[in-house]
């Protein structure tokens, strides 16, 4: 039997490794690990006359293919991986390394370096006046809160940069005369006379005297093994402001290991390298709360960022009867049924009036958009009282597409597009509408 030329060979290989991808993309023979970070989801189009003159189906199917071609995961992950290791760089934008391999995110750099203040007041005066008016309304809405027997307590959760300055790259510096938004609310808060915890001198002097890191290497909230005392610190200060017993956090359990998980190691998923970075022994201990049967069992409303997320998934809870997180003020997490989801359609009255503390917890990256809008919320909610249902008001906007002419023909074109009946497409727009107004 002859056997096969040499150029038969080579270009049987380089038949192989063209298919390879096409056979990938379709079927899905090899399974790979998703890329960390977010992609924005891509809205269908369907093919028609309309979409193809206009461009808009060739468009879709361009990022489409784009994002889903065989072994995309595995071609990403490959470059990143030599673009870091030969340059000590990434590829995403919104990551900064710095010193000995530490990770930052680049809105939190921005607004140690004093940029995000620059872009969003200009001046620190104008900056300090903005933060005036702020806690003149937090001091009002808690006042309003007080008269249901809400209490309402400010956590300042501390950013990285703010903790650990000193491996920040070097071509990323601090204005000469730092201004601090975090801590001048901290000022102003004990100025007005508004309950908080201010957790950014508590940590820079934990820093001193710790024997491990506050911040992981790879992480960018507080380290898992900072959750027992932030958890304590938060269930006392809620003991002093309401004046009865709460239960203790009691660290069981310090169970130190190189395996991260959760955010002790989310800017690494989000780098999207070949091979793991090297991981330091850490603690992720678990507690426990002590002290349970003497305590009272308040109602807890959250309105936070991410970094509540670590404390909602703890025995943290378990001090409360119940607990609503209302995650940027947009969506709600609850352990009691039918509270979760869109806050927009749940019944903000009944919780809002029935929890005994609002607990507001932001970074100073968040610190810009003040409470995430949860003023204007309080009001709202207060405004419309217990009877207000949000399914009259949808359908009410429904009947006011329908009495606008114009507006009921972009309505119509839009379902047609989509490729939708008019009664869904008309509830979207009603359901956006809503949500905007309600926000």
């Amino acid at each position: 039997m002859k056997k096969p030329s040499y150029h038969t060979v080579l270009f049987a290989i380089l038949m192989v490794a063209l298919c390879l991808p096409l056979v990938q993309h379709f079927g899905h023979v090899f399974k790979f690990k998703e890329l960390g970070g977010y992609t924005a989801p891509l809205e269908p189009v369907k093919w028609s006359w309309q979409t193809c003159r206009d461009q808009s189906w060739q468009d879709y199917e361009q990022k489409f293919l784009q994002q889903n071609f065989g072994f995309r995961n595995l071609y990403i992950r490959a470059y990143n991986q030599f673009y870091y290791s030969i340059f000590h760089q990434t590829t995403n934008q919104n990551m900064v390394i710095g010193k000995h391999g530490e990770l930052f995110l680049k809105q939190y750099t921005d607004v140690f370096t004093g940029k995000t203040l620059r872009d969003r007041y200009g001046t620190v005066d104008s900056a300090r006046a903005a933060m005036q008016t702020n806690v003149l309304e937090t001091r009002r809405i808690a006042d309003s809160l007080k008269k249901y027997g809400t209490e309402l307590i400010v956590v300042l959760a501390p950013s990285k940069p703010l903790i650990y300055p000193e491996y920040l790259p070097e071509d990323i510096q601090r204005e000469h005369d730092p201004f601090s938004i975090q801590e001048e609310y901290a000022k102003l808060y004990a100025q007005a006379g508004i309950e908080h915890i201010n957790f950014v001198p508590v940590f820079r002097q934990m820093k001193a005297t710790e024997p491990y890191p506050l911040y992981t290497k790879y992480g960018t909230h507080w380290a898992y093994s900072t959750i027992p005392f932030v958890a304590d610190t938060i269930l006392q200060k809620i003991a002093s402001v309401k004046g009865y017993a709460m239960p203790h956090a009691v660290c069981v359990d310090s169970n130190v290991s190189v395996r991260y998980f959760g955010s002790d190691k989310e800017l690494e998923e989000q780098l999207n390298l070949l091979f793991p970075l090297r991981h330091e022994r850490i603690p992720t201990p678990k507690f426990t709360l002590q002290g349970e049967s003497k305590s009272q069992k308040p109602n807890l409303l959250v309105i936070g960022d991410s970094y509540f997320t670590q404390l909602e998934k703890t025995d943290f809870v378990k001090a409360f009867r119940h607990v609503d997180y209302w995650k940027y003020n947009e969506t709600a997490y609850s352990t009691r049924p039918n509270c979760s989801g869109n806050i927009s359609y749940l019944n903000r009255y009944e919780i809002l009036t029935e929890a005994d503390v609002v607990l507001v917890v932001f970074t100073d990256m968040h610190a810009f958009d003040y409470f995430f809008g949860f003023i204007k919320t309080v009001d709202r909610t207060l405004e419309d009282g217990p009877d207000y249902d949000p399914e009259k008001a949808i359908l009410a906007i429904i009947e006011r597409i329908k009495a606008t002419p114009e507006w009921y023909e972009k309505v119509k074109e839009q379902a047609k597009e989509k490729g939708i009946s008019l009664e869904q497409c008309l509830r979207e727009n009603a359901q956006w509408v809503f949500e905007q107004d309600r926000k």
